[in-house]
């Protein structure tokens, strides 16, 4: 054991082991990611990573997405709380969405296609957990708008697929980024009336 790991704390071996499985899951997707990969990159055992992630792969992958999730919902919530009006909050928020995923494309595909090719029910509920966080932040911008509760879900659900769709096309290069984000952007806002 090296003086690294012996002084480590539990919490702090586990983050920088989700760190590791981050990189790898990202760069390689779920399918190609290998433990013995994680474990050199996080400069520790396999044991160790069983240790703190006893189902191995689909555990890691489980606390990544967490990872990347608790991120952008920040990043989601931040720009939802400027104390502008509802229609310039959901602007903040749709551009603080197509931003993260323009500085991390990779998690856009772990998040919305990986999770899914995966086929593991645990990974899937993650990324189904993803989905109603990020609706959710919209849902309370839309709150304002006074919507009934099930028009309120379905309007902050399609938001979400439409925004969603419009980054997938950013990423592949068929789509300007700011057109998107301004299609997006008028598309959102008009669920608001």
């Amino acid at each position: 054991m090296n003086a690294k790991q012996a002084r480590l704390r539990p919490e702090d071996r586990r983050a920088e082991i989700v760190h590791a499985a981050r990189a790898i899951f990202l760069g390689a997707g779920y399918e190609g990611a290998a433990l013995a990969e994680v474990a050199a990159a996080g400069e520790v055992s396999r044991g160790s990573i069983y240790r703190y992630f006893p189902s191995g792969r689909a555990d890691l992958a489980e606390a990544v997405i967490e990872q990347i999730v608790g991120e952008l919902h920040e990043r989601l919530r931040y720009a939802a709380s400027v104390p502008f009006s509802a229609s310039t909050r959901m602007e903040h928020l749709v551009g603080a969405l197509f931003a993260f995923f323009r500085d991390e494309p990779d998690a856009y595909s772990f998040l919305f296609r990986e999770v899914w090719a995966a086929g593991e029910s645990s990974i899937e509920a993650a990324g189904l957990a993803a989905r109603a966080a990020l609706t959710g932040e919209i849902a309370g911008v839309l709150a304002a708008s006074e919507l009934p509760v099930d028009e309120l879900t379905a309007a902050a659900t399609g938001i979400l697929g439409f925004a969603l769709a419009n980054v997938e096309l950013v990423i592949a290069g068929e789509v300007d980024a700011e057109t998107a984000w301004k299609v997006t952007c008028r598309y959102a806002v008009s669920q608001l009336s």
